[in-house]
């Protein structure tokens, strides 16, 4: 018998995970915030959040932030939970994955921390790579779950863990586009054609998923959203918070993340971070 889920968050990312999941054989039932996003998702779906928590043993979020994620489940412990288990997927801080455990803990219940890697075309493919801190037994029962949304499954340890990684992860991301985005310009100024400097990168030091994943967006200016410039920025700041807790020098991401800043400044919040390169077009007088 197939595992009965419940799906929070139907964003950028969630909707499609959500559909790998019914697409695998699990019986989904959703819920959103804009409930009008569960309406139009095409999967069956609950009007109240509480409805939503006692129709499944097994619930999971996809949300933006931190706050996002307190905010449901300080909603969430309201209800009667004992032995579900929930499953968070949103990339958050640390800290807040430790008290979401807690939380959920002390009210009986089971949690998994398994913030993924991956934008929007992985999610859509089912190729993401999950990152999981928790319960490792727990983790190995529900491994059919993850299998059914990504490629790579990481067991980190304890909560908290998972997040790290995953800001490591999109601190190194926000840094090395920053870097294609420099390197772009330069051979822009330099009067190299701008898809021969790009096949040149891709077979010398640029050579990377993220420059498979940009390089269209940079010879296109195409921004629409796969990872928004909200979302990047707000992990870099999370990421800086806990390596200066750590005592880690992290000067690049600092500097990595000012560029976002700029991007966030001039209105491109919403649109994919990729759009930092008009930032760097801005900066070095390219219209």
């Amino acid at each position: 018998m197939s595992k009965k889920i419940s799906w929070i968050g139907l964003g950028h990312m969630g909707l499609p995970m959500a559909i790998n999941l019914k697409n695998a054989g699990f019986e989904i039932k959703v819920w959103n915030r804009t409930i009008e996003k569960a309406k139009n998702s095409g999967l069956p779906y609950t009007e109240t959040l509480e409805e939503l928590i006692k129709d499944r043993e097994i619930i999971i979020t996809m949300l933006y932030d931190s706050n996002s994620v307190f905010d449901i489940y300080s909603k969430i412990i309201k209800n009667n939970i004992k032995n579900k288990l929930f499953i968070d997927m949103t990339t958050v801080h640390p800290e807040t994955a430790k008290n979401i455990a807690n939380m959920i803990i002390k009210n009986e219940a089971y949690f998994l921390e398994a913030p993924v890697i991956g934008s929007v075309i992985p999610a859509q493919k089912g190729v993401l790579t999950i990152l999981i801190s928790g319960d490792e037994n727990i983790y190995k029962n529900n491994l059919d779950i993850f299998s059914a949304l990504g490629k790579e499954i990481f067991f980190i340890g304890d909560y908290g863990m998972a997040s790290t990684m995953k800001l490591i992860n999109n601190a190194v991301l926000g840094s090395f586009f920053n870097v294609l985005c420099e390197a772009f310009i330069f051979a822009k100024k330099a009067g190299i054609d701008e898809k021969l400097a790009l096949k040149v990168l891709e077979n010398g030091a640029g050579k990377s998923m993220v420059l498979d994943a940009k390089k269209e967006k940079l010879l296109n200016k195409d921004y629409s959203t796969h990872f928004s410039t909200g979302l990047i920025h707000k992990d870099l700041t999370y990421a800086l918070d806990v390596a200066n807790k750590l005592g880690v020098v992290s000067q690049f991401t600092a500097i990595s993340r000012e560029y976002y800043n700029s991007a966030k400044s001039n209105n491109l919040t919403d649109m994919d971070f990729s759009v930092v390169f008009e930032i760097f077009k801005k900066l070095s007088n390219i219209s």
